[in-house]
């Protein structure tokens, strides 16, 4: 027992000397492309801030795709059903996830869906 505590506590200060000297290291190497080169380090920190404004857009958009009704998806027999998570309404039905999606687009146009399939249910393998 004795000697899993020093090993635990070995790695964890093997962690934090890691850490601090990688996160150092880094801050050493920018700040001598600014010295060496300003013109490329500019370059470079526009890059970094336009894909940062990316990801941001990316987020944005998952979040906007995701105000719609959330549906949940089940798989009984060979059919796969649909109903809206909130209210447990029915939404369609068919043998595949496509045809699944395109029966819940017709019944509803205009509305946005979303969907789960819980982790225990055999539809599961339609989305790997």
């Amino acid at each position: 027992m004795d000697t899993y505590i020093v090993w635990l506590v070995g790695c964890s200060i093997a962690f934090w000397i890691g850490n601090f000297v990688g996160k150092h290291t880094a801050t050493l190497n920018m700040l001598r492309a600014l010295a060496s080169d300003p013109e490329s380090f500019m370059r470079m920190a526009e890059q970094v801030k336009k894909i940062d404004e990316a990801e941001s857009q990316v987020e944005l958009e998952t979040v906007s795709a995701q105000t719609g009704t959330e549906m949940l998806i089940e798989r009984v027999g060979d059919q796969l059903f649909a109903y809206a998570k909130d209210t447990n309404q029915f939404l369609g039905q068919a043998k595949d996830l496509n045809s699944l999606l395109k029966t819940v687009n017709e019944r509803f146009p205009g509305q946005d869906f979303f969907g789960t399939i819980s982790a225990d249910d055999p539809a599961k393998e339609l989305v790997k």
